[in-house]
């Protein structure tokens, strides 16, 4: 039977990191957290897009990916960066 553990990361929009929990992973999965993100001005909202995603499981490693991305209606973005919790079932 494994032994699940949790780590949490911050990720910029577009990047990835990798954690390790220091033997091997049986199984991993990925949660948003929370967020970061803001115009550097005042404008509407018209889309904002917020995903935490499972990069791969390499060993002990677990490889997280972020998007936090918004715009407007005149196309204006904005990005930021997600806290992504890891959660890997190990194997000790």
């Amino acid at each position: 039977m494994g032994v699940v553990q949790f780590k949490s990361v911050n990720i910029d929009n577009g990047k990835q990191e990798t954690v390790d929990f220091g033997s091997r992973v049986i199984n991993a999965s990925v949660a948003v957290q929370g967020f970061d993100i803001s115009y550097s001005k005042d404008h509407h909202l018209r889309e904002m897009d917020i995903k935490a995603g499972l990069g791969g499981i390499n060993g002990s490693q677990v490889t997280a990916t972020a998007t936090a991305k918004m715009h407007d209606d005149s196309n204006n973005y904005g990005y930021g960066s997600v806290n992504v919790l890891v959660i890997a079932e190990t194997d000790a």
